[in-house]
């Protein structure tokens, strides 16, 4: 999938996990936002209770900041979350070609090319695939996770995947995809290879 120029994600996983593994391993992480540099960005870890109407559910969150070059935006949602993606792009989803994937996933994005492109790897689209527990994978504006507003041109890859995620292995299985969804970007020119928030 990779050229060997964007191998940064993987160079350093194992030292991301041997980062992680302390706090959850153990059991005293107990949700609260976790950041590890996994060079060139920053990603969050925590686990947050959504409110919805008279509702709440819990999920857990990887997120990670990055400066969008070409203001592509994407949303890809479990089918049974489609209620919660209708106001994300408007209009029809993307089909991907792929019959399990199109079948599990809703795809939305403000370039039907470039998501075309993003997904076009079958061995991502098999890893998500593979993550039962993600639901949202989708680039997003700031939400108020390093102050008051992101700089210009900064948006935020976000994953959430269903429920209170503390096994390592689910937890590795969602870093893969999230992690691999942030090579691809930069592979496609999308994304730039720097950590948007270090000079803050």
């Amino acid at each position: 999938m990779s050229d060997g120029k964007h191998d940064c994600f993987s160079k350093h996983q194992d030292a991301v996990w041997r980062q992680l593994e302390g706090d959850i391993l153990d059991g005293r992480w107990d949700g609260r936002p976790l950041r590890v540099q996994s060079p060139p960005f920053t990603v969050s870890l925590d686990i947050h209770a959504e409110v919805a109407g008279r509702g709440s559910s819990v999920v857990t969150r990887l997120r990670a900041a990055y400066v969008n070059l070409d203001g592509f935006r994407f949303g890809i949602v479990r089918r049974s979350l489609l209620a919660d993606l209708a106001s994300f792009f408007g209009g029809q989803g993307i089909e991907i070609g792929d019959e399990e994937f199109d079948r599990e996933f809703v795809v939305r994005a403000n370039s039907e090319q470039e998501v075309r492109r993003l997904l076009g790897d079958r061995a991502l689209r098999s890893e998500i695939l593979a993550c039962e527990r993600l639901h949202r994978l989708e680039v997003r504006d700031d939400e108020g996770w390093f102050g008051p507003e992101f700089p210009e041109g900064v948006d935020e890859l976000y994953l959430e995947a269903d429920g209170r995620v503390t096994d390592m292995p689910t937890l590795q299985r969602l870093y893969g995809v999230f992690s691999q969804v942030l090579r691809r970007l930069c592979e496609l020119g999308s994304a730039y290879e720097r950590d948007p928030m270090v000079d803050l």
